[in-house]
């Protein structure tokens, strides 16, 4: 009864490496959005004034 089982190191660890994973992807796809730069346009398709400080 007093015995306990220690298990799940394997889990947490792919949990924690599939979050690292996850953070990486968002980090990669901010960056190359924010190299981009796109240009956005109002419904007559003219571009609008952007303000990035």
């Amino acid at each position: 009864m007093t015995d306990h089982k220690r298990g799940g190191g394997f889990y947490l660890t792919l949990f924690g490496l599939i979050g690292l994973l996850f953070v990486g992807i968002l980090i990669a796809t901010y960056q190359i959005a924010k190299k981009a730069n796109p240009v956005m346009l109002d419904e007559q398709g003219r571009p609008q004034p952007t303000h990035r400080s």
